[in-house]
């Protein structure tokens, strides 16, 4: 009986721990043709204005994120996070031109993970613990459009001088997803 007590506390610590996969709540990207840029300096530019938006307690930091299995090559982007939302931008050269994309997630809490685990009643637990409501959508919402226009800024900013013609309305818009399907 103890040995099942310390398995059982072991699943639950793992469980716990265990973030989970991410919901995707959003996704841009943009090809800018004839036009190179250093990958490291839009990261810089990037940071500094997502930090001179007043976001409060926001995490900024380069990371290297395999692109295929563990054992590939990575890719470098420049991560975001804030509250339960994490924000990846990657801009790298690829053919003539250099690309530019965003990904935003959300992700459970520990809590959220925990109940969503049990058999048959969990994510009803998940809906009546944890809501989706107003101000979740709201900040979701909000968070996306200071990083959205922190890159279009940052891409009006380093591509004004070179020539290189302006994001059209429809190529600055950002592919939604229902940010909060469970």
């Amino acid at each position: 009986m103890l040995n099942l007590f310390i398995i059982l506390i072991f699943l639950f610590i793992i469980t716990f721990l265990k973030k989970g996969t991410p919901t995707l709540n959003a996704n841009w990207n943009n090809l800018l043709d004839n036009f190179e840029y250093s990958t490291q300096d839009f990261y810089k530019l990037l940071a500094i204005e997502l930090e001179s938006n007043g976001i409060k307690e926001i995490k900024i930091e380069e990371k290297s994120i395999s692109i295929g299995n563990a054992l590939g090559v990575k890719r470098l982007y420049l991560r975001v996070k804030w509250k339960n939302y994490t924000y990846d931008c990657c801009m790298a050269p690829f053919g003539n031109g250099t690309f530019i994309s965003w990904w935003m997630f959300t992700e459970k809490t520990g809590m959220e993970l925990l109940l969503s685990k049990i058999p048959f009643i969990g994510n009803y637990f998940v809906r009546a613990f944890f809501p989706i409501t107003y101000y979740s959508m709201d900040s979701a919402s909000m968070f996306r459009t200071y990083a959205q226009a922190s890159v279009l800024k940052v891409i009006d900013g380093i591509t004004q001088n070179k020539g290189v013609r302006a994001l059209s309305e429809a190529e600055k818009k950002p592919i939604l997803n229902d940010i909060f399907n469970r």
